[in-house]
């Protein structure tokens, strides 16, 4: 008996079947992996207000999959990423940056095992990122404030992750410098 997906098709929640390879499945599998990553760091810090932020973080990252999974055929499309929630990033930023002593250069991430999960995850969102600026150009999406949120939380968690590094003991971040002759 085949299993639902076996033939290279899956539902968006209308339970409109669209081809795995559908451009709206490889951001939403993008969305899932910045999600994980976070969850991966959320053991491995010691600070509370860093597990709490992560937490609403993922749960954005919930709704906006949710919302990007439904369709926009007719129906009034589901709004939950709003721009209260990229103004409440602007704020977490603003707080970290109070906190945080960041080095003008390029870095390598891996100073600190949470600070360098949280680079990942930096860069896992800008892909996605990219991924929802593309389907928006081709017309797929149908709230733009998600690009806003995406872009805002890249630099949260590279903002984060130095804060994670610098509560490590790491006193200076190690520089991309360029290599020796």
């Amino acid at each position: 008996m085949a299993w639902p997906g076996d033939f290279g098709y899956a539902d968006l929640l209308d339970q409109k079947q669209v081809p795995k390879y559908d451009l709206r499945f490889e951001v939403l599998g993008t969305l899932d992996e910045v999600s994980s990553v976070l969850g991966v760091v959320r053991p491995l810090t010691t600070r509370e207000e860093t597990k709490t932020l992560i937490v609403q973080i993922q749960r954005d990252l919930c709704w906006m999959m949710s919302e990007l999974a439904a369709t926009t055929d007719g129906a009034r499309p589901c709004i939950y990423i709003t721009p209260e929630r990229s103004d409440w990033l602007a704020d977490v930023m603003e707080e970290l940056r109070a906190k945080v002593s960041l080095d003008p250069h390029f870095i390598v991430p891996g100073d600190s095992a949470s600070g360098g999960f949280l680079q990942l995850a930096r860069a896992v969102t800008r892909r996605a990122e990219r991924l929802v600026t593309l389907l928006n150009h081709q017309g797929g999406l149908h709230n733009g404030q998600i690009i806003a949120y995406l872009n805002r939380l890249s630099a949260v968690l590279y903002v984060l992750g130095r804060y994670e590094d610098q509560m490590a003991g790491v006193q200076k971040a190690t520089l991309a410098r360029p290599p020796r002759e």
